[in-house]
């Protein structure tokens, strides 16, 4: 079988992400089931994605045992604890505090060594220590749950005070976390100010002041991997050092490159895409220096195997699939790339020869932009990340400024050691900066056009894809492949009418924003209306799912807040229930209506969708008659005068709980929406049954 490695590598992350996602009961008959499928197929091509799948399972439960259990343990213990604070600290919600990542290396007075997650915890910079008492809890199941245990996080921690200050840490990636917040500030002292945060970003992964805005605009145009650290960055850093193609297998240059290759990925602080690209790069270098020909899909596929080696969930992380889905996107295009050029012969004349390789070179670009778009769209969809609809333009506009950037922020930074160098200083941070300045008006300009934001139904679109891979499967195995394209065209185009079809009228209410007091966010046919409870968080929450959702055009806002602060929603028409009478209507969309009731300490906004009825308050209102609706998106408090079928709620310690009568409870950890087709039925997804203690 070609490409052994590859294959053991792909069975062998796909096990490990399989086994993260089941009961740990599910392991031993999984573990059996594909032993015994391995010893069928033993002598057939499947036997080494199937032993790599086996493998995979072993070293999930290894190390479920051995590093993962002895933590979650801890989960409902009250201790004392040493705690180091880890680079990922930023401003919590509450004033003078942090969250983020905490090592605990002292619990109860013994030596520990393990990491817990903790929301709110006195400010310290990166490095330091104290000495605190907290409650250890698990992680709540949650969108996140996956990416912090693939970063080794298995416990929450409250803090309970009693604080006393400790050592601080001497660990070396304190110190390289410093030295990396020092070059950011030197690029950003010499550069404008958000040109300055987008090369700290892009250069070294330092994305602490880097702003929303232009962190939106890279995702809707589809290019926000070049902010994350990744093989791309990699390999065009590295290659500054190669010397050109004569010196490739010099040792000694072998061996600088592979010094600098550690040196960057633990400058920029080991996420997994750095990890990753950094394995292969070093493999691919270790082949150089024993005069051993390289292959990427078989240093992807050792990486894997490192990789989970070292953290069992790691493939897990998104940056983790997405990296390794952009490769093999990567190389299905260099195969087509390959098998296009054998198939166009040389022509004899010069000028037929030049215009062949430049519509191989134009074919190339593009093909490769779109291999790693569809590689990478499963991911995206399954994790409910924003797919864009102009990532492939956006990547043949940009992607080929990225090594000039990256070689210009280098050279700020080694000519700014030196200041009699300042003036060249400047004249280089200064073409930087109108680099950058054209870099981000076209990502800005493609973020703004009308195909940049889709909305892709996660199950539906996953179906699509699923059906497409198959038939793909199907023609290679019958070598057909040059009639896959038009079978592919039709049955995408049958796809996406049928979707266009069975999402007509559909209306979808969201809670979105934070779990104790969501906004209502309602959907249909390219518009929405927005209920709005909550601060400053929410108003970001709201904008960030409707950007998601295809920046449909919103026709009502109502603000169903007791106070309303001044905040700048940027939307018409609002609708002030403080300011409104006892009660009010709105049509707010196709046949659906919004009722608003104000009276005394609470308002209360009912969605009518037909005879379905989905109510949302704030306060406690009290009406002379009670109000019965189907679903109630609790947030504080329930009202005697609104008599509800379910109730659905996202904390999962309300302060109502002790108010429930015989309501259906739903509980969601992560955005519950509401799903109704006007005279069909109703579906209430991402919730499970509540049960309140």
């Amino acid at each position: 079988m070609k490409r052994a490695l590859a294959w053991f590598g792909l069975g062998f992350a796909l096990a490990e992400v399989f086994a993260a996602h089941l009961p740990p009961l599910v392991l031993l008959p999984a573990a059996a089931l594909l032993v015994v499928l391995l010893f069928l197929a033993w002598r057939k091509a499947a036997r080494v994605p199937l032993l790599g799948a086996v493998c995979g399972l072993l070293v999930f439960a290894v190390f479920f045992l051995a590093a993962v259990y002895p933590v979650e343990r801890r989960a409902g213990q009250t201790v004392r604890c040493t705690v180091t604070v880890e680079t990922d600290a930023e401003t919590s919600y509450q004033e003078g505090r942090q969250r983020g990542t905490l090592r605990v290396t002292q619990c109860d007075g013994e030596p520990a060594g393990f990491l817990v997650h903790c929301m709110a915890y006195p400010a310290a910079e990166p490095g330091e220590s104290f000495t605190a008492d907290l409650a250890l809890q698990k992680i709540e199941d949650s969108p996140y749950l996956m990416s912090y245990k693939s970063r080794g996080v298995y416990l929450e921690a409250e803090y309970l005070g009693n604080y006393a200050a400790a050592e601080e840490s001497r660990a070396p990636r304190f110190a390289l976390y410093r030295l990396r917040r020092e070059l950011a500030r030197v690029l950003q002292a010499w550069m404008p100010a958000q040109e300055g945060e987008l090369e700290a970003a892009m250069l070294l992964g330092h994305k602490d002041a880097l702003r929303d805005s232009v962190q939106d605009a890279f995702r809707a145009a589809g290019v926000s991997h070049l902010l994350a650290v990744s093989g791309l960055h990699v390999a065009l850093l590295c290659g500054i050092f190669s010397f050109g193609r004569r010196r490739r297998f010099v040792r000694p240059l072998i061996l600088l490159r592979a010094a600098l290759v550690l040196f960057y990925m633990f400058l920029t602080g080991l996420p997994v895409s750095v990890l990753r690209a950094g394995l292969v790069f070093l493999l691919a270098l270790a082949g150089d220096f024993f005069l051993q020909p390289v292959d990427l899909l078989t240093s992807t596929g050792a990486a894997a195997v490192l990789i989970g080696l070292q953290n069992a969930y790691a493939p897990c992380d998104v940056g983790f699939q997405l990296s390794f889905c952009a490769v093999v996107g990567v190389q299905l295009a260099g195969m087509l790339c390959r098998w296009q050029r054998s198939r166009l012969p040389v022509p004899r004349h010069k000028a037929l020869a030049l215009a062949r390789h430049g519509l191989l070179r134009a074919a190339e670009a593009v093909q490769v932009a779109v291999f790693a778009s569809l590689a990478t769209l499963p991911v995206l969809v399954a994790h409910g990340l924003t797919a864009s609809g102009v990532s492939v333009l956006t990547n043949l506009l940009v992607v080929w400024m990225l090594q000039p950037a990256l070689q210009l922020g280098v050279a700020v930074l080694l000519l700014s050691v030196l200041p009699p160098l300042q003036p060249l200083v400047q004249m280089t941070s200064l073409l930087l900066s109108v680099w950058l300045h054209w870099m981000t008006a076209v990502i800005v300009w493609c973020a703004n056009l009308p195909a940049a934001h889709v909305d892709l139904p996660a199950r539906y679109t996953l179906l699509v894809l699923a059906v497409l891979g198959a038939l793909a499967v199907v023609f290679w195995r019958a070598r057909k492949m040059l009639w896959y394209l038009p079978a592919a065209g039709i049955c995408t185009a049958v796809a996406v009418a049928l979707g266009v079809w069975a999402q007509r009228d559909v209306v979808r209410i969201a809670l979105v924003g934070a779990a104790n007091n969501p906004c209502v966010v309602c959907t249909q046919n390219g518009q929405a209306a927005v209920v709005f409870r909550g601060g400053q968080s929410n108003l970001r929450a709201v904008d960030t799912y409707l950007a998601e959702h295809a920046l449909p055009e919103v026709t009502m806002v109502v603000d169903l807040r007791q106070d309303p602060s001044e905040l700048d929603f940027g939307l018409e028409p609002i609708a002030v229930a403080e300011q409104a009478d006892f009660y009010e209507t709105y049509a707010i969309l196709d046949g659906v209506t919004l009722d608003l009731y104000h009276k005394g300490s609470g308002n209360l906004a009912v969605l009518g969708v037909g005879a379905r009825h989905i109510a949302a308050m704030a306060g406690n209102i009290r009406l002379d008659e009670p109000l019965a609706v189907d679903v109630f998106c609790a947030a504080g408090a329930l009202s005697a005068s609104v008599q509800a079928d379910a109730i659905v709620y996202c904390t999962a310690s309300p302060a109502w709980a002790e108010d429930a009568g015989d309501e259906r409870l739903y509980y969601s950890s992560r955005e519950p929406v509401i799903t109704i087709r006007p005279g069909r039925s109703m579906i209430l997804e991402e919730v499970e049954p509540g049960a309140l203690q």
